[in-house]
Formats: structure tokens, sequence, C-alpha cells
């Protein structure tokens, strides 16, 4: 992957107020966002889910992503932007499919610390805004 790549998180409707990805209530004008909907949950290994931008658009995983789970709308990272919240990192695995990646949190020792580095890549994504919602959000 490239440094400019894309990298497309689903973002579950739980995580979202007004149209506005909340840190469990972090507020911009448009945008709210749980710092919650970028950090990997206990099941997640310490690996948060994204999907390859050079193998999905946004719309492409968000299609993918809800033939089994939900998601309000997709929100994007590059590669470069994961890779500067020192020691996360950007890992294309391809399981358990061609194009998933995900974000690696296991050197990241505090839960406090993973809320932290969460909401810098939450922000980084907000300040992007959407990069795929469908029509009725």
């Amino acid at each position: 992957m490239e440094k400019k790549t894309l990298l497309h998180r689903q973002i579950h409707p739980t995580f979202v107020v007004n149209d506005i990805v909340s840190n469990q209530a972090f507020s911009e004008n448009e945008i709210t966002i749980s710092s919650g909907a970028f950090t990997p949950s206990e099941k997640d290994d310490d690996k948060l889910s994204v999907y390859n931008g050079e193998k999905f658009s946004p719309k492409e995983s968000f299609d993918h992503f809800v033939n089994s789970y939900t998601s309000y709308g997709v929100l994007s990272l590059t590669v470069e932007e994961i890779n500067s919240i020192e020691p996360l990192i950007a890992v294309e695995d391809n399981d358990p499919f061609d194009g998933h990646c995900h974000i690696d949190f296991s050197e990241v020792s505090s839960k406090n610390q993973k809320t932290k580095k969460a909401g810098k890549l939450r922000d980084f994504a907000v300040n992007r805004k959407w990069t795929y919602k469908p029509q009725s959000n």
C-alpha cells in the first residue's frame, strides 16, 4: 500500500449523533463521531478492521460490509496518517477477505492511550468528512 492509500472504516450507527461521530460527545459543526469508532474492541485482538482503498472504493466497502453488518457510513484515513500516530501501523492482511487491512494497536499499552490514539484517528477521518454515506442517512 502507498502512503496516500485511503483505508476505509465502517462507522456503526451507535457512534454517530446528529450525523456527527461523537467522542461519546465530541462535537464539530457537522460530524460528531466517537473515538470508540476507531478503538478496537476486546474481540478485535488490538486489530481495528479497515478496507484497502486500492481494492475497494468507499461505496464498495460499505456495500460489502452491510451484507453482514450495520454501517452508518464510511470514514477514511491514509496509511500515512495512521503511521504518523506512533506506534500504530496499517497492515494489509487480506484476512478474512482480499482487501482487508487492520490498524495494529498491539503496541499501545494502556486503555487510556488507545482512546487518545483512536481520537487522533477520528480527527483525521472527520476532517476528511464522510467518504461514503447512503442517501437515507
